[in-house]
């Protein structure tokens, strides 16, 4: 089985902004009972718990692996694998422009964006210039962010070829 690997992009100057400001008031907001007359401990725990819960799933959405076999695509986060086969991709291929998108249920710019995005496009995007859309047969749309959106196309669809053969 020959596997290539490819590392995921690395946030760009947006995404990053936008992570170092919404995690300077997530770490900070439970804190912020301190400031007060009476501290509510209640407040505390519960914004704690939910504020570093943000940030540890946005974290873990973070696609740590891309890797292509003969058949197959994984892109790996802290939650789990996600599978493509090669041979269900209709098409694929790199975004160029940014546009508008509607973050349907998902993170919106803290460490990157994934979800659901447009209503149904599932996403693993950590840099908006390097976007790679892959359409499968049965319609759903996946978007992912290899450091080199270029060479993933060119490799999926060589691999693509060598199935259909």
């Amino acid at each position: 089985m020959n596997v290539k690997e490819f590392s995921t992009a690395k946030m760009d100057n947006t995404t990053k902004i936008i992570t170092v400001i919404v995690l300077f008031f997530l770490l900070l907001l439970p804190f912020s009972t301190f400031l007060s007359d009476q501290p509510q401990p209640v407040f505390l725990v519960t914004s704690f718990v939910l504020m570093y819960g943000a940030i540890f799933i946005s974290y873990g959405f973070i696609p740590k692996r891309i890797a292509v076999s003969d058949d197959q695509i994984l892109i790996k986060n802290l939650f789990g694998p996600v599978l493509i086969n090669i041979d269900n991709i209709e098409t694929i291929a790199k975004i160029e422009k940014l546009g508008l998108n509607l973050r349907t249920f998902g993170v919106g710019g803290l460490f990157g964006y994934f979800g659901y995005f447009n209503g149904k496009d599932v996403w693993y995007v950590t840099n908006r210039h390097k976007k790679v859309k892959m359409i499968l047969k049965s319609g759903k749309v996946y978007i992912i962010s290899p450091e080199n959106p270029d060479d993933f196309v060119k490799e999926i669809e060589k691999r693509k070829s060598e199935l259909e053969r």
